[in-house]
Order: C-alpha cells, then sequence, then structure tokens
C-alpha cells in the first residue's frame, strides 16, 4: 500500500493538526507579518536564482 507524506507548513515546517487544512493553518497559527516576511523572502530567493542564471 502506497503512503502519501504529510503536507508541512512552508513557514514553520510543521503538519497542520489532524483534519486541519493548511489554509486553516496558516490562518490561524501565523501572523500577517510572518505569512509577508516569509513571500518577500522565497521572493527574494527566486528573483537572485533568476539573476545569477
Amino acid at each position: 500500500m502506497a503512503t502519501r507524506n504529510s503536507i508541512e507548513c512552508p513557514v514553520c515546517r510543521e503538519p497542520p493538526a489532524p483534519n486541519q487544512q493548511l489554509e486553516e493553518h496558516l490562518y490561524t497559527t501565523h501572523t500577517k507579518r510572518k505569512l509577508a516576511k516569509f513571500i518577500v523572502a522565497e521572493t527574494t530567493v527566486q528573483t537572485n536564482e533568476d539573476v545569477s542564471e
């Protein structure tokens, strides 16, 4: 039987609680500021990768 990898929050690297969707976890666990900082950091990494290619 195949097993499914559990979903991990990209911000805190923890799985959502059982029976909790990732979107709900992000909304209830992380502040807007923390989510914004994560998005900026990811965008910066992607932008820098594009420049170095």
